[in-house]
């Protein structure tokens, strides 16, 4: 099975041009389908948590978006969110190992952050990939679980902010003006600047 190339990165600078939403999106969902490619195994794998068994589909953009420092004066902003797996096997050398020289051909420097064994059988690694362009991945293996975090490249580029009101404005849990609700329930919310749901997102605002 052949594994498709990463496009080229492109260096976020001051006056560089910033990536839409769309874009963002279209590059997450590049860069979680080449990580997927590249275990070898295309099926079976769920968006966010594996207990909550949702298979993998872009399309449905439950993604994070998360600070991630400043291009020129502005906040940059960035799209992530994750992928699991049910473990290929009980030790997870050999997917960390392939991950790792994929990531490494793509020309991101790859980092192994843990590597650890209880000596009874379970085993943990979990491995960094950054790209010159802030594009991450992040990879989690163990006895039972294969997870991979992607997060794109960083963008100021003011289309990522109205997508991420837009998208709160369909929430379901958001009181609107024709919904009443109690004091308390405006009191356990806080005034934090982000927000999440029940499937994981948040918006920073």
């Amino acid at each position: 099975m052949s594994v498709p190339a990463l496009r080229d990165p492109v260096p976020n600078t001051p006056g560089a041009p910033q990536k839409t939403i769309t874009e963002l999106l279209a590059q997450w969902a590049d860069l979680t389908n080449a990580a997927i490619t590249a275990t070898g195994d295309t099926e079976g794998w769920f968006r966010g948590p594996l207990l909550n068994q949702k298979p993998w589909d872009p399309s449905v953009e439950e993604v994070g978006l998360a600070p991630c420092g400043t291009v020129g004066s502005k906040e940059a902003i960035q799209v992530a969110a994750d992928v699991t797996h049910e473990a290929f096997e009980s030790d997870p050398h050999p997917i960390a190992d392939k991950l790792t020289a994929y990531w490494e051909s793509q020309g991101f420097t790859v980092v192994r952050t843990v590597d650890w064994a209880d000596g009874k059988g379970w085993m943990d690694i979990a491995i960094r990939a950054d790209r010159p362009d802030g594009v991450q991945y992040g990879l989690t293996a163990t006895t039972r679980i294969v997870a991979i975090d992607v997060s794109t490249e960083c963008s100021t580029d003011p289309s990522i902010q109205l997508w991420a009101r837009e998208k709160s404005l369909r929430r379901e849990d958001i009181p609107t003006p024709s919904s009443p609700t109690s004091p308390s329930a405006h009191a356990t919310e806080g005034d934090g600047a982000s927000s999440s749901d029940e499937d994981g997102e948040w918006f920073g605002f």
